[in-house]
């Protein structure tokens, strides 16, 4: 989350989150994390930047990667997710560690700062993600890179209860402009990357089954983060009505003996700059 953001309520959103977030028994940010550090190739000493690091689901795979001789820096712009991260880190012992606040769009560090940059589900969030990609290229050591992580396929099932949702917002309430995704497709985030001046080295994608008991429990879960964006300005008289009207949508994703099984895919990139970034005063 950015300083950006902070006026439209997002970080607002995510501070509202933070003691639920990825607290409610839902296999979901854990693995996407475990996976965007795998695909990283973090090494053992490594000086690791988690940008957007919300509750750790990405700084702690990657503090265990590191290990003891490295150091993690994890920053977020809601308090509470760093008090309450720094906290789990504090009661892990994992003293190369280190949670403050800070901005993805705009990372506070100096040049040749870490050797892997980690983006968990946070770059699409940004208000320019090409400069903001741009920026942690600038903190990279030599043969260092870049590792992120965006949305790939949702659940249609998913796709159709968050509009069956949308149908109670208020007639007032705007509704987000339709843009260009720049990272709808490896073409588009491999041409992103480029301008940011980055060459991205590998692309893969990881799909994940989250499970819920019922639909009381996706939506203490759709609560717990980003969604709650959208469900906060549903009138709360509209509420039950919104939810019944999800439910229905959520039929496919129903399970012979109860509850409700949702996929969700990401696309994990991982960059290093371009030799034309990395050195734009080289004559050759």
């Amino acid at each position: 989350m950015t300083s950006s953001e902070r006026s439209n309520g997002t970080v607002d959103v995510f501070e509202q989150a933070a003691t639920s977030y990825d607290r409610t028994g839902v296999s979901f940010f854990g693995p996407f994390g475990a996976e965007l550090v795998r695909r990283a190739g973090i090494r053992p000493g490594a000086r690791v930047l988690d940008v957007g690091c919300g509750r750790g689901a990405v700084l702690f795979p990657a503090a265990e990667a590191t290990g003891p001789t490295g150091r993690v820096t994890g920053t977020d712009l809601a308090p509470a997710m760093v008090a309450l991260t720094a906290e789990d880190a504090t009661r892990a012992g994992l003293t190369h560690v280190d949670i403050r606040m800070g901005d993805a769009q705009q990372p506070d560090f100096p040049a040749g700062s870490f050797d892997v940059v980690l983006a968990g589900l946070v770059v699409f969030l940004l208000p320019e993600p090409e400069q903001a990609l741009r920026a942690y290229a600038r903190l990279l050591r030599p043969a260092g890179r870049v590792a992120i992580s965006t949305f790939g396929a949702m659940d249609p099932a998913f796709v159709a209860a968050m509009d069956a949702l949308a149908r109670h917002l208020p007639a007032d309430q705007p509704r987000p402009a339709p843009t260009d995704d720049p990272f709808a497709d490896d073409q588009t985030v491999t041409a992103t990357m480029a301008a940011a001046g980055l060459t991205v080295t590998a692309i893969s994608q990881h799909r994940v089954e989250s499970r819920f008991r019922d639909v009381d429990h996706w939506m203490e879960w759709m609560w717990s983060h980003g969604a709650r964006a959208l469900l906060r300005h549903i009138p709360a008289e509209l509420l039950d009505a919104a939810t019944t009207d999800a439910a229905r949508a959520l039929a496919p994703a129903r399970l012979p003996g109860g509850g409700l099984a949702l996929i969700t895919t990401i696309r994990v990139t991982v960059a290093v700059p371009s030799p034309a970034a990395a050195c734009p005063n080289d004559p050759s």
